[in-house]
């Protein structure tokens, strides 16, 4: 940034839309919560706003990544660490998609984000 101003972002689901039709102004409800936060936590940063922008991101319907084999070729590893977060985990998803893919498996429990919880909750 700028050296004097902090970085905020709410983490929600927001509006579902499309990437013709994304509303990209940013309004006083989108940032009202923001500014409760920085009012209620962080003393001594004002509640203006220097620059806003609206970001999109995607997530599964649970919020959680997907880490899981093809259902028709043990070869191909699907990995989706979407959900806005992703970013944080790309160190240990990339140590298990090497583990999936060069030793055949991996010592971490990644049944979470199995892509057969999505199959489950349709049937």
């Amino acid at each position: 940034l700028d050296g004097k101003s902090v970085k905020l972002g709410g983490h929600h689901n927001g509006e579902a839309t499309a990437l013709s039709s994304v509303r990209r102004a940013v309004t006083d409800a989108d940032l009202d919560p923001l500014r409760l936060f920085v009012t209620t936590y962080l003393r001594g940063v004002t509640r203006s706003v220097v620059k806003s922008a609206v970001c999109l991101y995607t997530n599964t319907p649970d919020q959680h990544f997907v880490i899981d084999r093809h259902p028709e070729s043990s070869r191909i590893v699907v990995l989706s660490v979407c959900s806005g977060h992703g970013f944080k985990f790309s160190p240990v998803v990339g140590d298990i998609a090497a583990d999936l893919l060069l030793e055949d498996g991996t010592r971490r429990d990644i049944s979470r984000f199995a892509m057969s919880r999505f199959t489950k909750a349709a049937d």
